[in-house]
């Protein structure tokens, strides 16, 4: 219980002082009421409002591997050119803001799942590259690229003649050329940020580790990255940069070699994921030595919005002593932990008070950043990983640019596989019969089957103007390029996920349905195997075999193992629950995965 002092002595020291302005203020007014106007109602004198900040926008961009969009299929489909300019172009990001772009820009990389393994693949791999380029240049004022083995293209099919160094141009830099490069990069680029009287040279440059696959030609073994990358720091920082960058084209266990033995960087850039979360999220900045490393995403899922703060007249001095602050959404999920243990233990009678009372502060604290009350400092940085989603605004020019690549893709396309069919099956071998024919002795299971997704599978496709599209048919038709089964354009009767692709090729079935009482020439339970080369996780990121079979199982098509299964999830229900924790839907698929399968579903033009 709180003490009070005694009234006798306050009262005497109010009445000794009744003469004073200030006294008289203090005991309050003699009537009772209310504060006089002009007294103790003032207002408290403002404090110097703090002076703005300098503040310089970096956006590091991760390996975009020739990737331009994502496959839609996924529950929060990360990335797109569209989607990562318009972050570029927001209104949180400063118009005077640097691009980094780290190399390994325009092709995918032979071993990766968006591989191009034919002429056609390859074909729209090369319009894919053009497209990328022809955004990116347009920002080659205040763009910085680097080299990466897949600037050029490698692997199955590739063009024979592929230049060593890409041949379309970008503003790009390499501290570690080979000696008998023809016309390397230069070793870096300085490029200007002026504010508030002030003008700060940024110096960028790129080390590209030799040993890194398929990197043969592009890279000096001799000196190490570390060393060539310290004398590419030495020379900026001579002709004037302030902040010094660099990106470090190496495995992610490797970067942090690199970066420790290089001498005055400030900021390196990890542009090559860890694994698979954070190819897609990217992972929290770290401090090595001096330096901050920042790790965004790769195939333009997240980019990495580094904000570099200072007041006008601060010394960059070096990194080591820049704070570094926690992002917004770093924040969020701190004041979201918080509030959810003060909620916990509040109902908890042996809680200690003390205890609850710290968490509480640490809230106000948190809370008082979020409303901008960052913390003092000359220096400050704030690293945003900021996630390319859809919901989003879209960029118009590269909006343009991918409606251009679709129509010239399906028009190219169109007219390449008209009349073009896969090879017939051997004598004596299966070829794919259709739906239709399935229908003819199972139609109570092929009427459940219309009811399912598989059976919509191709119109997702003619939603999104993806029907031609090789890097996409071939999860949404039956038997594609297998004998006797469907091409890019020649797949009537073959539309959309099938009988046949889980229960294999039925021409053989359908002749002879049975032999000695049994099922002949079909397989009756489809694998897990079946199921994933489809659903992988780059493509179908919610897919649980055992769920999905629930939604796939029913009246006429396999009800006995449905109630085998018994409750659980479906695989309807987690994918609706991870569209609800990303926001939704977006907007150009949600109406391709809603639809409902034309009636009747024939796969026919």
């Amino acid at each position: 219980m709180r003490a009070h002092a005694p009234k006798r002595p306050f009262l005497r020291a109010c009445l000794c002082s009744a003469l004073a302005t200030a006294a008289l203020v203090a005991c309050g007014p003699r009537d009772g009421g209310g504060p006089r106007k002009g007294a103790a109602s003032d207002p408290a004198p403002k404090p110097p409002a703090a002076p703005e900040r300098v503040e310089i926008d970096l956006l590091a961009f991760g390996r975009v591997l020739g990737t331009v969009a994502p496959c839609g299929c996924t529950a929060e489909p990360l990335g797109g050119l569209d989607y990562a300019f318009g972050i570029v172009g927001g209104e949180d990001v400063r118009p005077d803001r640097i691009l980094i772009e780290p190399g390994s820009l325009l092709y995918p990389a032979p071993d990766g799942p968006e591989a191009p393994r034919d002429e056609a693949a390859w074909r729209q791999a090369v319009a894919r590259a053009h497209t990328l380029h022809e955004r990116f240049e347009r920002e080659s004022v205040r763009l910085v690229a680097g080299v990466g083995p897949y600037d050029r293209p490698l692997g199955p099919g590739a063009p024979e003649d592929a230049p060593a160094f890409p041949d379309l141009p970008l503003p790009r830099v390499l501290a570690n050329p080979p000696p008998d490069a023809a016309s390397p990069p230069p070793a870096y680029r300085l490029v200007p940020v002026s504010q508030r009287g002030r003008t700060i040279r940024v110096g960028v440059t790129e080390v590209l580790d030799p040993t890194l696959p398929d990197a043969k030609g592009l890279a000096a073994p001799d000196p190490p990255p570390h060393e060539a990358l310290t004398r590419a720091v030495e020379a900026m920082r001579a002709e004037g940069a302030e902040i010094t960058v660099a990106v470090v084209h190496a495995p992610a266990d490797r970067v942090e070699t690199i970066v420790s033995k290089t001498r005055g960087l400030d900021l390196a850039v990890a542009p090559i994921a860890a694994g698979m979360k954070s190819e897609r999220l990217g992972a929290p900045p770290r401090r090595v030595g001096d330096t901050i490393v920042v790790f965004p995403g790769e195939r333009l899922q997240t980019i990495a919005q580094v904000r570099i703060s200072l007041v006008p007249d601060a010394q960059l001095a070096g990194a080591g002593s820049w704070v570094l602050l926690p992002s917004r959404e770093d924040l969020e999920a701190e004041r979201a932990s918080l509030e959810a243990r003060i909620a916990a233990f509040e109902k908890d009678p042996n809680a200690d008070p003390a205890f609850v009372a710290n968490l509480r502060r640490a809230l106000d604290r948190v809370h008082a950043r979020l409303s901008g009350a960052a913390p003092g400092g000359p220096v400050t940085v704030e690293v945003r990983l900021r996630k390319v989603t859809c919901h989003g605004e879209a960029d118009p020019v590269a909006t343009k640019l991918l409606a251009a690549y679709d129509a010239a893709v399906a028009e190219e396309n169109r007219k390449r596989f008209a009349g073009v069919r896969p090879p017939p099956p051997p004598r004596g071998k299966p070829g794919y019969a259709g739906i239709e024919q399935c229908d003819l002795c199972h139609e109570e299971a092929v009427a459940f089957w219309r009811k399912t997704k598989h059976a919509a599978a191709y119109a997702t496709l003619e939603a999104l103007g993806k029907q031609y599209d090789v890097a996409c048919i071939g999860c949404h038709v039956t038997g594609f390029r297998k004998p006797g089964g469907s091409e890019v354009v020649e797949n009537e009767g073959l539309r959309d996920v099938q009988c046949e692709v889980c229960h294999g090729p039925g021409s053989v079935h359908v002749e002879e349905p049975e032999r000695g009482g049994r099922p002949h020439a079909i397989v009756r339970d489809a694998p897990a195997e079946v199921c994933g080369a489809c659903h992988t996780p780059e493509h179908s990121d919610t897919f649980d075999y055992t769920a999905y079979l629930r939604d796939v199982l029913g009246p006429g098509h396999g009800q006995a193992r449905r109630d085998a299964l018994g409750d659980g999830p479906t695989g309807a229900e987690l994918r609706a629950k991870a569209l609800a924790k990303a926001g939704g839907a977006c907007k150009k698929n949600a109406a391709a995965m809603t639809a409902p399968p034309k009636e009747p579903a024939r796969g026919t033009p």
